[in-house]
């Protein structure tokens, strides 16, 4: 699995963060260490004061001062997040609205930036004793979004003397937090069974996953039998995680595949279950699986909605994540695409129709029109292969553009129906697993090889189409192409 060129990432590392001072003036921070980042996150009292009048502002019954406020608070680069806490829990309705329209508008992504950004540098530096800063950054109600990121920087972080900050983040509300506490716990052994302990009955599947690898990496049993529920999880990527964690530790297989059929997978399952009740002696490791998130569960992150080849303007009914699923708001045509490129993976997709003739589908190796970038300069933005997602239909592929493919041997014209038929109720999940390697595509749903096309190599976006139908997405997963 590769991720495209390193132009279409975003450039964090190279940017000069400007806090600007609510009179106009900017002070500006350089990225250059984890810990000053950190601090750069935890203004004075001063200033978290000065923030909040001009929350309070956003209410004032004169039209010049509420417009003065919230230009000033949109200008900011980078705002407290407790401050916009308050706001969006304020007793008057034009002040939450007021601020809830910042937050839409990147108000709270701001910190979220810097503290990834941070996270990173902590990774990079190995530094060692950060993880006080890192928790005290949390708790003032900065969020961070990439999961696995966070619990890396804190396995590379955590000291022997950090027992207490685990068990606040494992005690804490914030499902990320407590995955954090998993990744600590592990790197300090035996110490930090106590933490791991409770979080193998986490309410979050991720928490739950991340202590029970913990775990059982310390030679626990209970921690290998609770990875052993995740063989039969509705997610590929918990599947695969479990599966090849299994594998590691015992050197038995069972013939269970993560990404065979559902009733295939329960009876290898099942044997699993059975075996693991046993005094099993595990005799090695959990390896590190290495699978991309493309769907973090909890925003858009890494994606941007296009309607017509151009960017959804601020203020557009736009898709929408709703209890973790993520939720097309069928006012297409359209698509929601990634912000990079990746190349040779296996892309797994559990989707949801609701209602019959609902149309939507996957694209995968989208490049520009005319080999420029697909940046939205034409109806669809660009040139890419699109797998149906329409019950009864889903696994049909199509050319959008001038994407060049051959099927069977034979030029690619438009369309190319799937080749065998599968049940695919409404208002039940579904999968849909693309592997793309050297521009070879299959595609398989539940499980079932349905359609395969041999197109151009090289990397692309990956995108959701946006139809008129309203569609429901739980898991958008990239995992390593021969897995």
């Amino acid at each position: 699995m590769k991720i495209g060129p390193p132009a279409l990432m975003p450039a964090l590392a190279a940017v000069l963060y400007s806090f600007m001072a609510l009179s106009g003036a900017a002070q500006e921070v350089e990225t250059g260490g984890a810990e000053e980042l950190l601090e750069s996150l935890l203004p004075d009292r001063e200033r978290v004061l000065e923030f909040q009048r001009r929350i309070e502002q956003l209410g004032s019954e004169q039209f010049k001062e509420r417009k003065a406020a919230m230009e000033q608070l949109l200008a900011a680069s980078l705002i407290p997040a407790g401050v916009l806490d308050r706001g969006l829990e304020s007793e008057e309705p034009e002040i939450r609205n007021r601020t809830r329209e910042i937050v839409r508008r990147g108000g709270a992504r701001k910190s979220q930036m810097v503290f990834e950004e941070a996270l990173r540098a902590m990774v990079k530096e190995s530094r060692k004793g950060l993880l006080g800063k890192v928790v005290e950054v949390m708790e003032s109600g900065v969020e961070v979004g990439d999961a696995a990121l966070a619990a890396h920087a804190t396995a590379g972080t955590v000291e022997e003397g950090d027992l207490a900050l685990l068990a606040r983040l494992a005690g804490g509300k914030n499902a990320i937090g407590r995955r954090m506490a998993a990744a600590g716990g592990e790197v300090l052994g035996p110490h930090g069974a106590g933490i791991l302990q409770p979080l193998l009955k986490d309410g979050d599947s991720a928490v739950k996953l991340q202590a029970a690898v913990a775990l059982a990496n310390l030679g626990s049993l209970e921690g290998a039998r609770t990875l052993g529920e995740f063989l039969f999880s509705d997610h590929a990527s918990e599947r695969m995680k479990a599966w090849k964690g299994l594998l590691s530790l015992t050197g038995r297989e069972f013939g269970y595949n993560a990404l065979d059929g559902a009733d295939k997978r329960r009876e290898a399952a099942i044997r699993w279950t059975e075996f693991l009740k046993g005094e099993v002696v595990l005799v090695g490791k959990v390896e590190q699986l290495k699978s991309i998130q493309l769907f973090n569960g909890k925003d858009l992150t890494g994606w941007t909605h296009f309607r017509r080849g151009k960017a959804v303007e601020p203020g557009e009914k736009t898709w929408s994540v709703e209890e973790g699923i993520l939720v097309c708001p069928g006012k297409g045509p359209g698509d929601l695409r990634t912000n990079v490129e990746f190349e040779d993976y296996v892309l797994v997709v559990s989707y949801r129709a609701t209602e019959r003739g609902a149309d939507s589908g996957v694209g995968v190796m989208m490049t520009g029109a005319k080999g420029q970038p697909a940046g939205g300069f034409r109806f669809d933005g660009g040139d890419y292969l699109e797998v149906q997602l329409l019950p009864g239909s889903s696994g049909d592929l199509y050319r959008i553009g001038n994407f060049k493919a051959k099927v069977e041997g034979r030029d690619f014209a438009f369309s190319h129906r799937r080749k065998i038929q599968v049940e695919e109720p409404l208002n039940q999940w579904h999968e849909m697993r693309l592997e793309v390697r050297g521009g070879l595509v299959k595609v398989y749903l539940n499980g079932v090889l349905v359609n395969e096309v041999s197109g151009r190599e090289g990397p692309g976006r990956i995108l959701l189409r946006e139809e008129r139908f309203k569609y429901e997405f739980r898991e958008i997963s990239l995992l390593p192409v021969g897995e």
